[in-house]
Formats: structure tokens, C-alpha cells, sequence
């Protein structure tokens, strides 16, 4: 199995959360075709520019039913990381 890397931009509320722990999930466009066992490369993005922080998570669970999402939205749950 061949593991996909997706770099995403990340607002800094929802980064730092994601730092600290607290949230565990994505919820996300499914334009990419997210899988368990990618990896999610969280770019904190601010003002119209990236800040250069960046936090590293593997997708540990995946919810894409239409009777929990929005047509094309995901659940991604986050594992691990930096």
C-alpha cells in the first residue's frame, strides 16, 4: 500500500488546536482522494501566506457517508505527527 502525502493550508485557530491535541479530525473537500494511512502535511496559513509552521498527521479513520457529510466532505481522523 502506497502511502499519499497531502499538503493543506490550515487557518492558525484550527492549527493550534491540532498542536495541542484537542482536535483530532479533519473536515475536508474530497479532492484529493484521501485514504486511511496518508499523510496529512497541516500548513498553517494566515493573512494570504503560509508561516512556515507545519504539523505532520497520518489519517487514522475516514467518514465519508452522505447520511453524516456533505456531498464530497470527509472526516479525517488524525494520528501522530510532529
Amino acid at each position: 500500500m502506497s502511502r499519499q502525502h497531502h499538503y493543506v493550508k490550515i487557518l492558525p485557530k484550527y492549527f493550534m488546536d491540532v498542536d495541542s491535541g484537542i482536535k483530532t479530525f479533519e473536515i475536508r473537500f474530497n479532492d484529493r482522494g484521501y485514504k486511511v494511512g496518508d499523510i496529512l502535511h497541516l500548513q498553517e496559513y494566515c493573512g494570504g501566506e503560509y508561516t512556515g509552521r507545519t504539523i505532520e498527521k497520518e489519517i487514522c479513520y475516514m467518514i465519508d457517508s452522505p447520511e453524516y457529510c456533505k456531498e464530497g466532505f470527509v472526516v479525517l481522523g488524525l494520528k501522530g505527527g510532529e
